[in-house]
This record gives structure tokens, C-alpha cells and sequence, in this order.
């Protein structure tokens, strides 16, 4: 239990924290342990801000700290395990998630990141495991198997109202994916109904003059909405075709010199995967139930939340072992799809937490209404080291302003299926505003993946 006293600098130190400005939050940290705050949970927050600065040591010291005290303490365990796996020490790292899940078996976090643990291991099924069992404890297990019978009863686990919130952008494709997979017969016919409720609530939704905001509807007037919303209704198995998913005629000593010989360390490369591949992958972003994320004008699905099969797996595998120049043998960290409306605007200029970008299309060229476009837009300015999540990712003023400080012109990689743009994760980039057709076969989506920190 923490000193009154020292309530007051844990708020600012929070605050510091939530606002990216990492040396300051160390420092009101220190000041509230000094004040008498609660050893554990200063040290484990000191352990959460080292371990972002790329401070491993110093991350170990403070989490070890917390668990000569309370070693059972099952977030310091998770947050051990995550610098472990960080540090590359794969063996360790899944043996401290695993001891968190031990204490808290129902601990999604800690599921995700014995998943990327045990991907690193070369236990690409295992992975699949760690990382379905981390979704479906967040949003339940997929109703392949029987979605007649699930539909019949109150799904769990219970969502909490700001998750269930909806929009035009999220009802429309919603709309557009239960008729393609009432179509393709992967939902029963006892989902019609279910279409039906969501357009009805769709037509009744308000004009919102702001396109980031959403509301709730009441559930009592659209049941079958509120028992399907966000559900894993269905999800594409992600089946894995035979031989290699990299196309054997990507030349990667060529795409490893022109990154390596670029300043800043960017480059396009086309035609990524074989067609078998991306047939695959157009099937599970399509026909994966996943897209939970609402952002303006577009949806996320994330590794953590769906956005995870052995197919991709593979992709992220077989991407570092064939450019091995370029990805230099860094860990998996993150990865994730984002799904377009045809022409509201997609992502804004920010940087990633990572060392290295991938950035992936797999929609059809024929989608797009403007070749010139509707790609990827990459600044030659890097994020400032000092800089916290908080700012590099999300703080759009403080960016812009930056940007504009030193004078950064982005540079301009057209939209092409099949192609990837790889480039430093530190470097500021943006969706190119996309122009694609309407229909559901033609929204843009992209796919990303990240290895390694930012101080890799």
C-alpha cells in the first residue's frame, strides 16, 4: 500500500507515462518509491518504461525486484518474459510466461506472448495455440464447428460496453461480410436473420459529422446484433499451401542491397508471394470474422485479437530467413491487418515500435481507381530517440509539427498487389489516400509485420 504522500507523484508519473515522456515518468517514479509508494508497483511500472526504451538490464533489475517479493506476482512474470523474448532469449521468456499462466491461467497477454515466444522456438503450431488461446479468452473460440447452435444462446465472454459500440464504417462492412459468407455458404441460412438485424441498424444509425465516433445502440431492439457483434462467427482456417510462400523468384540479395544501400533503409518489392499464397491470404482477411478495430474509415484485426493462423506464421518466418540483410534475424513482434473503405482516409503519419516495417497489399490491382496512389507515403525523418510511444505513434500534432520543423517530403510508393514496402520502423509514414471501387471484394487491405525494437 502506498504513503498518501506519494499519491500525488504516482498520478504525475502516470500521467508522464501515458503522455510518451519516458525520462520524466522515470524520475516521478523514483520520487514516489522515495515518498513511500508501494515498492512492487513502482518497480514494476520503472521495469514496463525501461523495457520500451530498449533498457533490458535495467528492465530485468526493476522486475526481478518485484518478484524477490512477491514471486508468484504473475505481471511481473509476463513482463519479464516479454524483455526475455525481446533480448532474444527464447527458452527463458517462455518459461516465465508460462510460470504467469500458472498463477492465471485465464491471462490473455501472457498467451500472446508464449505464442511469439514459441514461434521463435520454431514451434509454428505451438504458436498458433498460445496465440488462438489469447483471442478466444478475449472474444471466445470460433463457432465454425456449430454457429447455428451458438447463435441460439448469450455468447461469452461479456464484452464491456465501450467494445460494443458501433459505426457506419463498421456496420457497412459487417453488412458486406455476413452476405459474402451467407454466399459462399460458410454461415447457415439461420444468419440471414442475422444480416437482416444488421442493416436495419445500419439504416437507422445517425449522420455523425465526426467519422472517428461511435455509438451505442440498444440491444434489446437489435438482439441478433448484440449476440454476434464482434464475434468470431467464422474464421478461415488459414490453410497453409504446399512448398514455400516467398515466390522463389524474389532476387534477396538485390532487395538486400537497395535497402542496405539506401538512406533512409526503404524498398518495394513486388510480386512477394506465390499466387497459391496469396489466394490464401485474400481467404482468411475475407472470410475471418476479425475485423474488431474500429479507426476512421477503416478496421483493424490484430495478432492478439484474430489476426493470426499458421499461414501467416509461416509468411513472417519465411520473409526473415530469405532476407536475412534486410531483417537481420530480429524477433517477430507485432503483426496485423487493416481493411479500407473505398475512399475515406486510411492511416495517419506516424512511426511503429519496431526496427523493421513490412508492410504488405494482397487486393486486387483492378480494385483501384487511382495506380498513381492509394499505397504508402514514407518520410526520410526518423522518429527522435526521445520520443515515447505515445508521440511517435499517436500525437498527430506533435508529429506534423516535427515534420514540418525539418523540412520532410515523404516518398511515394503507389498501391500494387503482391507488393511490399519494408523500410525503418522509425522512419514517419502514412496511408496514401485510397480510391478504391465499392464492394466488398474490393477493399483495400493491407498486412503488417514488425520485427525487432526500436533500438535493435
Amino acid at each position: 500500500m502506498s504513503r498518501p504522500e506519494a499519491a500525488g507523484e504516482i498520478e504525475r508519473a502516470r500521467r508522464l507515462q501515458q503522455a510518451g515522456e519516458q525520462r520524466g515518468a522515470i524520475a516521478a517514479w523514483a520520487e514516489a518509491l522515495r515518498l513511500g509508494a508501494d515498492a512492487a508497483e513502482v518497480r514494476l511500472q520503472l521495469g514496463v518504461i525501461h523495457a520500451e526504451l530498449g533498457e533490458h538490464t535495467a528492465a530485468i533489475e526493476h522486475l526481478r525486484a518485484v518478484l524477490a517479493e512477491r514471486p508468484r506476482h504473475e505481471d511481473a512474470l509476463c513482463m519479464l518474459g516479454t524483455v526475455l523474448y525481446d533480448m532474444g532469449r527464447f527458452s527463458d521468456a517462455a518459461a516465465a510466461l508460462e510460470q504467469a499462466l500458472a498463477v492465471r491461467p485465464q491471462f490473455p497477454e501472457a498467451h500472446f506472448n508464449l505464442g511469439l515466444a514459441r514461434f521463435e522456438q520454431g514451434d509454428l503450431p505451438g504458436a498458433a495455440r498460445c496465440i488462438a488461446n489469447c483471442a478466444a479468452q478475449n472474444r471466445g473460440a470460433p463457432w465454425n464447428a456449430g454457429p447455428a447452435a451458438r447463435l441460439a444462446g448469450d455468447p461469452q465472454p461479456v464484452f464491456a460496453p465501450q467494445d460494443m459500440a458501433v459505426n457506419h464504417t463498421k456496420l457497412r462492412h459487417d453488412c458486406e461480410q455476413l452476405e459474402y459468407l451467407l454466399g459462399l455458404g460458410r454461415l447457415p441460412a439461420q444468419f440471414q436473420p442475422v444480416l437482416q438485424d444488421y442493416r436495419s441498424l445500419l439504416a437507422a444509425l445517425p449522420a455523425v459529422g465526426d467519422p472517428s465516433r461511435v455509438i451505442p445502440f440498444d440491444a434489446a431492439r437489435y438482439p441478433l446484433v448484440a449476440r454476434t457483434y464482434k464475434r468470431p462467427l467464422h474464421v478461415d482456417g488459414g490453410r497453409v499451401p504446399a512448398g514455400p510462400i516467398i515466390s522463389a523468384e524474389l532476387d534477396a540479395r538485390e532487395i538486400e542491397r537497395r535497402y542496405q544501400g539506401t538512406q533512409p533503409s526503404v524498398v518495394a518489392v513486388d510480386g512477394l508471394v506465390t499466387a497459391e499464397a496469396l489466394a490464401a491470404l485474400r481467404r482468411f482477411c475475407r472470410e475471418s470474422t476479425i475485423w474488431n478495430d474500429i479507426k476512421v474509415g477503416y478496421l483493424g484485426a490484430y495478432f492478439h485479437d484474430g489476426f493470426c493462423c499458421e499461414l501467416l506464421l509461416r509468411l513472417a518466418a519465411e520473409l526473415r530467413e530469405r532476407l536475412p540483410g534486410v531483417i537481420r534475424g530480429l524477433p517477430l513482434q507485432m503483426m496485423w491487418g487493416y481493411k479500407c473503405d473505398s475512399t475515406l482516409p486510411a492511416l495517419g503519419t506516424h512511426a511503429d515500435s519496431a526496427a523493421v516495417n513490412v508492410n504488405f497489399w494482397i487486393t486486387e490491382d483492378e480494385a483501384n481507381l487511382d495506380p498513381a496512389h492509394g499505397g504508402l507515403l514514407v518520410h526520410t525523418s526518423v522518429a527522435p530517440e526521445d520520443w515515447g510511444f505515445s508521440k511517435y505513434n499517436l500525437d498527430a500534432g506533435q508529429i506534423e509539427a516535427y515534420l514540418n520543423s525539418v523540412g520532410s517530403e515523404p516518398l511515394v510508393f503507389p498501391y500494387r498487389a503482391n507488393r511490399a514496402v519494408v523500410f525503418d520502423s522509425d522512419l514517419f509514414h502514412a496511408s496514401d489516400r485510397p480510391r478504391f471501387r465499392e464492394g466488398y471484394l474490393n477493399r483495400r487491405i493491407n498486412i503488417t509485420l514488425l520485427y525487432g525494437s526500436r533500438t535493435s
